[in-house]
């Protein structure tokens, strides 16, 4: 299947990010970007699905070439290997709630014109959680290529992960936690995705007193690059906090390398050297690193796992 082209689809509740691979590279002209329409029918969502990826194979070209396989990052909760969402109370895809969606999207595009004909004898459709996807691109082709044991953090609107192991996914063992997943880690009054998120900055600005009302992390990202003080220990305080929370699985499992990615990463360079400082003081010395795309790792990360 690797002489095949991959489908690569990043979903959100109201953007699906897709893009079409082959032999790992992705195919600049398939990447797109695309209305999710998740609050609709369960017909309606399917069929957005397969127009999706008759257009991202047409944007890619490449007429010759069979399609192998289509990937999803999929939100949770979800049953990833069976293919059954169990998103309810969310507002988007509440209509797919139980049903097989796996099976349902690969019958639609059996019988789609466009795609038929196109298909791989053993083409395949494979869910999986979007960290873990950018942690499999991260180390198939990215920062963590060649590292042993890692960890890997998705900042954004909550905080996602994966534990990998000489490039596998390690989901169910004796030193990290179920599914690889830190967001539910207790920590004060919540869990670890209250703190170590968008929220999470959000909220420690309003502790340290500053008069951020209606800014955004990026705004406050914006100040702390130009200088201003407040802002500044505003990420320091977010590093070391993000620490703490992370000490006990950390140390479980002594991964060799941490890799961020997420849309808060992209003010790493503010909060990570905190971050590994405190770690340091804790007792975990570890190298840290920041991905340079998180989206492209994960397209790849998504035909690693389709391949």
């Amino acid at each position: 299947m690797n002489s095949s082209i991959i489908l690569a689809f990043d979903v959100g509740g109201t953007q699906i990010k897709a893009a079409a691979l082959i032999n790992g590279s992705i195919i600049s002209p398939s990447v797109a970007q695309y209305d999710a329409h998740s609050d609709q029918g369960a017909s309606e969502i399917i069929a957005r699905f397969v127009a999706i990826a008759s257009d991202v194979l047409l944007r890619a070209g490449s007429a010759d070439k069979p399609i192998g396989g289509i990937g999803m990052a999929f939100p949770g909760p979800f049953e990833y290997e069976n293919g059954i969402s169990r998103i309810q109370g969310l507002a988007k895809y509440e209509s797919l709630y139980g049903l097989p969606f796996g099976n349902l999207l690969e019958e639609a595009i059996r019988e789609e014109a466009s795609l038929k004909y196109r298909l791989d004898p053993d083409f395949r459709i494979r869910f999986e959680n979007d960290a873990a996807l950018f942690g499999l691109g991260e180390a198939g082709f990215g920062t963590a290529l060649g590292a042993k044991r890692t960890v890997f953090l998705t900042v954004g609107t909550g905080l996602g992960s994966c534990f990998l192991e000489n490039g596998q996914l390690v989901k169910e063992r004796f030193d990290v936690p179920d599914n690889g997943w830190l967001y539910t880690i207790p920590y004060k009054s919540g869990i670890a995705d209250d703190y170590a998120s968008r929220r999470g900055v959000l909220e420690l600005a309003s502790e340290l007193g500053m008069d951020g009302k209606g800014m955004d992390v990026h705004e406050f990202a914006a100040l702390a690059n130009e200088g201003d003080p407040a802002s500044i220990q505003l990420f320091a305080a977010f590093g070391e906090r993000m620490a703490v929370i992370l000490e006990q699985p950390l140390h479980a499992y002594q991964p060799d390398l941490i890799v961020f990615g997420g849309q808060i990463s992209k003010s790493g360079h503010l909060f990570v050297p905190a971050f590994q400082n405190k770690l340091a003081a804790l007792g975990i010395f570890v190298r840290v690193a920041i991905s340079q795309d998180t989206l492209e790792s994960t397209f790849k990360g998504i035909y690693e796992f389709v391949k």
